[in-house]
Parts: structure tokens; C-alpha cells; sequence
């Protein structure tokens, strides 16, 4: 559409329509007009181009991150927080550091099945050959004794490590009898155990204030003995859809009215981002 007039048609217009009329907003009227000036070079005959996105010479978009940085500096939190049990925080945002109530491991155990024993024991021979004794150490059910030097006891994964033992040797390397183990020797000190606090040690700060909940969060507090957590209520976001031509999906709308597309579209994307 080719729109033509004076620079006084444009003015009257804008008067009339004052927030219609500036597409940078109210406040920008002094700006748009002397741009308009600008642009008609002292002419009253062709106001406006055939390009809905172009503005007067001398009017630029601000850039996206100019903007967003205006927001964030303007924007004040208005939401409160609360404590919700661990089950119930996937999605919030985590309002206060989530300190590791004890560490994980809480203790020294085996990362395999197999059998445990001290390494310094072992003899010095291309074979290794270590007596059994009675008894096993697994997860839950801790070896109740302690293992005498050059001897090993069968441990299962996740087993607290018994007194006595620092290295595990993997069940799959081993020949066994029912009274002793045989395996080749080079087994590196402390090889297929864990280390009490190897992935976070108690009072650590496990997830730091702003996370979002995520479901592997989840498992990570849960291991570190936290139970529940503090987070920020989630925001209330509402979405109005405005104009005479809208309707909503059905049948029976006439041709001149649009369904409303975007607004289920912009409270499903709310819902996943967690907002209420």
C-alpha cells in the first residue's frame, strides 16, 4: 500500500492515535517527528515507504541486549519463598545454597565385586595367593570383624570397605577355591574402592541459590541427605490475547476471525518453565 500526505497529516494522526501511532511508544513523539523532518528533506510530497519495518532516518531499533539489559535493571523481584520437600522441587528455583548434609560416599566402599584386602600384604610373587575368610561384606550388611594382613574377604559393590581392607581385586581376575583366591599381581593400592567424600564432602555447597531444579538434582540432594529445600514460589503468568478478529478453535467461525494460536502456545511454554 503506497500512503502518502504532509508532515501536518502524519502530526494530526498521531494525535489522534497517540499510542498507536509511535512505534517506539509514547514518550518518543518529539523524536519521531523531528526523524520525519529529517527524512522528507523539506518535501510535503512522500511520506512513508512500502516497507512496514522501516522507521525515519535517524530512528533505530534498540538492539536486543541493550533492551534486555533496561529490563533486567528495572525489573524487582516480587516473588516470596517456601520450603517444599525434595519430592515435590523439580523445576523451582533454588532459593538458598543446598549445603551437603554428609558427604558422598559417607565412607570408604567397593566400586566392584570382588574381594578385599590390604595391599601392602601382598607377597611378592607373579601370583598372588590369598586365603579366604569366613564371611562377606555387603551393601547394607557391613563384614562385622577385621581382615587379617595376607588374607582377603569376598565384597560385593557399594560394601563399606572392612577394617583391614584398602584395595578390591575384580571378581572376573580372579581364580578361586573355596578357601583362597589366586590373582596376578600389579594391583595398584586403594584400585576399585571409592573414597569417602570422593564426589562432595559434608558442608559443601552442593547446588548453589538460582539453580533449577532438575530430576538428577534430585537424586544428588537425596544422596547428600538433604530432605527438603528452600525455593522461590513460583511466578503467576497470565496471557491476554487481544483484537476483534479472535476466536477461539472451533467450527462454525466465520472467514473474518483468526484462532487464537498463541496463547495456549505461551501458557504451555510457561507451564514447562515453571511458572504457575
Amino acid at each position: 500500500m503506497d500512503l502518502q500526505g504532509t508532515l501536518e497529516d502524519v502530526l494530526v494522526v498521531g494525535a489522534e492515535h497517540p499510542v498507536e501511532g509511535w512505534i517506539l511508544g509514547v514518550g518518543s513523539e518529539a523524536e519521531l517527528e523531528q526523524a520525519t523532518i529529517v527524512s522528507m528533506n523539506g518535501s510535503d510530497k512522500k511520506l512513508l515507504r512500502n516497507d512496514c519495518f522501516a522507521l525515519p532516518q535517524g530512528v533505530n531499533w534498540t538492539p536486543v541486549d541493550e533492551a534486555l539489559d533496561h529490563l533486567r535493571e528495572a525489573m524487582i523481584p516480587v516473588v516470596g519463598t517456601k520450603n517444599v520437600p525434595l519430592a515435590e522441587a523439580a523445576g523451582s528455583v533454588l532459593a538458598r545454597d543446598l549445603i551437603a548434609a554428609r558427604s558422598n560416599p559417607p565412607a570408604p566402599n567397593s566400586a566392584v565385586d570382588g574381594y578385599g584386602f590390604a595391599a601392602d600384604s601382598l607377597p611378592d610373587s607373579e601370583i598372588v595367593t590369598l586365603p579366604l575368610v569366613e564371611g562377606r561384606a555387603a551393601a547394607g550388611v557391613p563384614f562385622s570383624g577385621s581382615v587379617p594382613a595376607g588374607s582377603a574377604v569376598r565384597i560385593l559393590t557399594g560394601a563399606l570397605l572392612p577394617e583391614g581392607v584398602d584395595t578390591v581385586v575384580l571378581e572376573e581376575d580372579c581364580d578361586i577355591d573355596a578357601a583362597q583366591i589366586y590373582f596376578g599381581n600389579g594391583i595398584k593400592p586403594g584400585a576399585n574402592t571409592r573414597k569417602a567424600g570422593e564426589d562432595i564432602s559434608e558442608g559443601d555447597v552442593a547446588l548453589s541459590a538460582g539453580h533449577r531444579m532438575r530430576p538428577q538434582d534430585i537424586a544428588f540432594a537425596a544422596a547428600v541427605g538433604v530432605p527438603d529445600v528452600w525455593v522461590f514460589r513460583k511466578l503467576r503468568v497470565g496471557v491476554i490475547s487481544t483484537g476483534d478478529e479472535l476466536a477461539e478453535p472451533a467450527g462454525g467461525v466465520a472467514s473474518d476471525r483468526t484462532f487464537d494460536a498463541n496463547r495456549p502456545m505461551l501458557l504451555q511454554m510457561a507451564e514447562r518453565w515453571g511458572y504457575a
